[in-house]
């Protein structure tokens, strides 16, 4: 948070170019006439929308219908307002956070702001049916103290609601679980993207337990009102109102950390949370440059299916998602990197793919894609420990040449990497490789949602109808998935490899197994990282309190290493023992 920020005193607007915005407010009436006032900002404005009627500006934005907001009179909203503070909906912790709100600005000091403040996110978490969530004071400030309609109650209000629902909507959720269900899941697709666009970023930050949850919390709560000034938070919010796209916010952040890059790479290990807390960007060029970086990150180099599930899991979360966007997300969960369709990756698409078919040689002789090189995996496939001080040199050899393959089209591709759809098989080929890559500091690789499997199913649908295949038999490529199923079934070799392992841990001290584990994954030997839970009958716990105050009967004295097809998303260390969560949806 910034606690240094002077008082804001915006220069005046340019006469003439604040005259033609007048004129271009007042001739806004349509849906129509919306779209050309967006289009005049961006073009005429160079996305600044005037502070002296940035107001009225974002009224037509956000589709704020005057009439209705006067409806109630100033009156019956003010002694509604008033009524609306009561210790049963949040009094105690919205006057904490009132108090705490714009700590160096003499205008939240004044205890007539403060009231409004306080009346306004009561009103708001009464008529919404929601729970206070620390970071409503931050997304009411900027509404505040607009310059031509910040002392109107009514406006503000309604201007402050429209907003929520259209850029945070899974904060009116009224049962406060699923509130942070979606706030986890954001984290997690935020993840997602940093992966995919600086995997060396990525991993570095995660050696660390930088998770997204421990730096972006207030980024994507209170779209970064908490973290930049007033005039910073003014720029940005202008031009996601100008963009329309809630998805926005996500691509702006990855663009911030991504302009922070060298120097989190070669900070100090004991300054990493300090520089990653304090992330800002401080002047209007500053968010106007990060944000275009942003946008070329969404519209050029994000596959437009990732987004779609993006959009489809974060900003309508009320809605019951269908059985097509409730499968894509559980796909998702047992993938390791950012999934693609095949109508992303077909030619004519918006990005440019290079393919790789990543299935067993016997699979593919019976038909595969024809924009699709083979990869050959075999020493992979049939490796019989997933550790990887303990495989044979063949196996490293082979991993070794695709990563050097994949190297060269760095920056040139996308990659997605194609499997069997088969969860058995994928685990053993196409997932562990996907990693590797990613490992490797190889950018912008995927795997194909579903596998060959959703192209069979996607060609029967006849959608899309420009797929070409080579070699096509349906019915022996069965039989041979059916013959690989059951031969990659876990071998008596692996199993007695997993058994030593638990085994292994299971005799060593709690700090002991912390230790091995920790060393583990900081230092990747894993083929593909191991979801570590305690025993089935212990509880679980999200955060670090939870694990410090848990009783000794409640923490586990040995760990055991699940499937690697789930990621391992966020880590929790303490003295006892080390937990993971690993569901994402």
């Amino acid at each position: 948070m910034n606690n240094t920020e002077s008082e804001w005193k915006p220069a005046p607007t340019d006469p003439e170019t604040l005259r033609r915005v007048r004129v271009a407010v007042k001739a806004t009436a349509s849906a129509a006439d919306v779209a050309r006032l967006r289009s005049f900002i961006v073009q005429e404005a160079k996305g600044i929308i005037p502070h002296e009627v940035r107001g009225g500006v974002w009224m037509h934005l956000l589709r704020v219908n005057s009439d209705e907001v006067y409806a109630e009179t100033s009156d019956q909203f003010a002694k509604r307002a008033m009524e609306s503070v009561r210790d049963d909906n949040s009094k105690e912790q919205i006057l904490k956070d009132v108090t705490r709100t714009r700590p160096s600005l003499e205008t939240f000091k004044q205890s007539h702001v403060r009231n409004a403040l306080t009346k306004l996110l009561s009103l708001f978490c009464q008529r919404q049916g929601v729970s206070y969530i620390q970071g409503f004071n931050e997304l009411l400030v900027p509404f505040l103290l607009l310059d031509d309609v910040g002392q109107n109650p009514r406006l503000v209000y309604a201007l402050y609601s429209a907003f929520l629902k259209s850029f945070v909507p899974w904060v009116l959720d009224s049962a406060e679980h699923k509130v942070f269900e979606v706030l986890k899941r954001a984290f997690r697709y935020f993840g997602r993207l940093l992966l995919y666009f600086d995997p060396n970023l990525f991993w570095m930050l995660d050696s660390y337990f930088m998770t997204p949850d421990i730096y972006a919390t207030s980024w994507l709560v209170t779209i970064f009102a908490r973290n930049f000034t007033v005039e910073a938070t003014y720029a940005l919010w202008d031009l996601l109102l100008l963009e329309d796209n809630a998805l926005s916010t996500y691509f702006f952040a990855v663009a911030l950390i991504l302009s922070k890059r060298d120097e989190i790479l070669t900070c100090d290990e004991s300054h990493l949370p300090e520089i990653l807390m304090n992330m800002s960007a401080t002047t209007v060029e500053e968010v106007h440059r990060l944000w275009k970086i942003g946008n070329e990150l969404r519209v050029a180099q994000t596959p437009p299916s990732f987004q779609r599930l993006m959009a489809s899991r974060l900003l309508r979360p009320l809605e019951k998602a269908n059985a097509s966007t409730l499968n894509a997300a559980k796909s998702l969960a047992g993938a390791v990197t950012v999934q693609t369709t095949l109508e992303d990756i077909m030619p004519g698409g918006p990005l440019h793919f290079f393919t790789w078919d990543c299935r067993p040689n016997e699979i593919v002789r019976c038909g595969k894609i024809a924009q699709a090189a083979v990869l050959p995996l075999d020493a992979l496939r049939n490796a019989d420990d997933l550790i990887k001080a303990n495989r044979g040199n063949e196996v490293e050899q082979e991993l070794d040449q695709a990563v050097e393959m994949n190297r060269t089209l760095s920056g040139s591709s996308h990659i997605c990497l194609i499997g069997s759809g088969e969860p058995e098989l994928d685990d053993l080929d196409v997932n562990p490789l996907a990693l590797r890559l990613t490992q490797e500091g190889i950018p912008c690789v995927s795997t194909l949602r579903g596998g060959f499997k959703e192209v069979m199913s996607s060609m029967d649908n006849g959608n899309p109808d420009n797929v070409e295949f080579v070699d096509l038999d349906r019915k022996s490529m069965q039989e041979a998935i059916m013959r690989r199923t059951k031969k990659s079934s876990p071998s008596a070799k692996r199993k007695d490899a997993k058994e030593k392992y638990v085994s292994y841990l299971s005799e060593k001290s709690d700090a002991e197994v912390k230790e091995v584990l920790n060393s583990m994954l900081t230092s990747r030997q894993l083929v593909s990282r191991p979801i570590v839970l305690p025993s089935a009958d212990a509880n679980l716990f999200t955060t670090m309190s939870q694990v410090e105050n848990a009783s000794p009967a409640k923490v586990p004295s040995y760990f055991t290493a699940l499937s690697p097809r789930h990621a391992l998303r966020s880590v929790v260390l303490s003295a006892s023992w080390l937990e993971s969560v690993c569901k994402i949806d």
